[in-house]
């Protein structure tokens, strides 16, 4: 019996979900009753759905790592926001991403087995096809060990007995062993260099005709991705490997203008439809599900009002995209113009307060705070990894340049459609660049990236606006203060890392011990990760 559950949660799950996952994307359902059948491109077009499906939407993003880095709170249930998740979200999230893994791999089989590799070339340059599976796998394995620490990990190119995931089918490897976070993250460093190896000496050829939502096809633009993501994984390793680090930083930068994003033209994200199947995943969480259950947190609408740190008295007008004034929500935002938007006083914007009981939440009427708005959109587009992000890397890498500080600023304002006149008012007023300030701005530039915001907290410190348990996280109605009581301890601050599937435990119980084994401390939320040295 265990082995037939395992089974499904590994590979069953793609039969049994592929046929309706991409319902309507590109058509890509050719035959629905044949899964074994299906050609590769309609595998890459569930595999990056499902991806920002699966880790954007209300539980995954919205109950966890969304009110952790306090971008947004819930506004009735607030155990999440306490750091006391469920364990059913974080089972079904372990779950999915493993899933979604496999259609990545099947991509790479379909390109290389004789007997389907030809028809597959149809579609694409099967080359092209697998290095862009290979960067997708990279940008999910790095999301899973930055939220778990040592988990199950597949290599293309390395053959390690500690890469044994997604080998369930080939090689009869249910149960695979948990690798070492350092092991993975050289491991990802080169999976993204020779892809970009591969997709450089193909950049004339498609990587898929069809179905490569994120980017048409274009190679090039894949190649960009890679390199900005090995970056990022080069970045957030630097504390604990500068070595390693620094020798991919070294030929990535070597010619940004080749390896890397040039503006927001490169942004690798996954746009939405219209359709309600095919709408963002918080889209369809409000208005689908009908679950009003979060507004943007007063952490988050402070920090952008002015009233914090060294942008006190600097309004952002990235709020009025971000957020809805109280009262209001986005579609009815949606019908109006843009410079009825963007003239909004903030004194409009309210947040709701982060870290609450349950009660006092459900006490504070909706329409007394701001719910969120682009987000929102049904055709929202969630975003892989963006310029702003690159930008805000080489300021810091080249000592908190302003230039790229300023660059990624504009980036970020520029991505969420601000005004050219006020964004022109607030670069007026920016502080100069310094640690502070530069990964202030990246982490306002991360909103809704929330795993990637609380991975560089937790690697910097920074921001320095949150409420930290044991704070005071709001005055109430009768002016006394709150103070931000967690139900988990975390050792008075953010959590450091989310605990392992309860799924997995019982599933995989010699994997999951190797894993505790290589956390070097307890599976609990404090216990920091490999590279967490802040």
């Amino acid at each position: 019996m265990k082995t037939i559950k395992y089974i499904f949660l590994v590979f069953g799950a793609i039969v049994m979900l592929l046929p309706s996952c991409t319902k309507d994307f590109e058509e890509t359902n050719k035959n629905p009753n044949s899964p074994e059948q299906v050609p590769s491109y309609t595998l890459m077009t569930n595999a990056q759905k499902r991806l920002m499906d699966d880790t954007r939407d209300e539980w995954f993003s919205g109950r966890m790592a969304l009110p952790w880095i306090q971008y947004w709170a819930q506004v009735n249930y607030t155990e999440e926001d306490r750091y006391q998740y469920r364990e059913n979200s974080n089972n079904t999230a372990w779950k999915d991403i493993y899933t979604d893994l496999m259609d990545l791999q099947r991509v790479i089989e379909l390109n290389e087995n004789a007997e389907t590799k030809a028809l597959n070339g149809a579609y694409g340059n099967n080359d092209n096809q697998i290095a862009a599976a290979r960067i997708l796998k990279s940008w999910a394995f790095h999301l899973l060990t930055d939220t778990y620490g040592p988990v199950p990990y597949h290599s293309y190119a390395t053959q390690d007995d500690d890469f044994q995931a997604l080998r369930g089918l080939s090689e009869n490897i249910l149960s695979p062993t948990y690798a070492p976070m350092d092991k993975i993250y050289k491991d990802i460093l080169n999976e993204l260099k020779e892809s970009d190896a591969v997709l450089i000496n193909n950049t004339d050829e498609y990587v898929l005709t069809q179905g490569d939502i994120i980017y048409g096809g274009n190679a090039d633009l894949w190649r960009r991705f890679a390199n900005s993501l090995r970056l990022r994984v080069a970045l957030r390793m630097r504390g604990v490997d500068q070595a390693t680090a620094d020798l991919h930083i070294n030929e990535l930068t070597a010619d940004i203008d080749g390896n890397l994003f040039r503006s927001n033209d490169d942004n690798a994200q996954f746009t939405y439809l219209e359709t309600s199947d095919n709408a963002s995943p918080m889209y369809k969480a409000y208005y689908v599900d009908n679950r009003t259950d979060f507004a943007v947190s007063n952490a988050f609408i402070d920090l952008l009002s002015g009233k914090k740190t060294t942008l006190t008295g600097i309004e952002d007008p990235r709020i009025h995209t971000f957020a809805c004034p109280k009262g209001l929500n986005s579609k009815d935002l949606a019908l109006m113009q843009a410079n009825e938007i963007f003239a909004m006083p903030i004194s409009d914007y309210v947040g709701q307060p982060i870290g609450i009981t349950s009660e006092m939440a459900g006490a504070i009427p909706i329409g007394d705070v701001s719910l969120p708005f682009y987000p929102l959109k049904a055709t929202y587009g969630e975003v892989f990894m963006d310029y702003a992000e690159v930008c805000f890397i080489l300021s810091e890498l080249q000592g908190w340049d302003q230039t790229w500080y300023e660059n990624g600023v504009e980036a970020s304002m520029l991505q969420w459609e601000v005004p050219a006149e006020n964004i022109n008012t607030y670069m007026e007023t920016l502080p100069a660049a310094d640690e502070e300030n530069v990964m202030t701005q990246k982490y306002i530039a991360l909103y809704m990236q929330p795993y990637q915001a609380w991975a560089e907290y937790r690697r910097t410190g920074y921001p320095n606006t949150l409420t930290l348990p044991g704070q005071v996280t709001w005055v109430d109605e009768n002016g006394e203060d709150v103070i931000f009581e967690p139900l988990v301890d975390t050792d008075g601050d953010l959590p450091k890392r989310v605990g392992y599937s309860q799924e997995e435990q019982l599933l995989n119980p010699d994997g999951y011990d190797k894993g505790k084994s290589l956390l070097g401390g307890a599976d609990n939320m404090y216990t920091p990760l490999w590279w967490d040295v802040n």
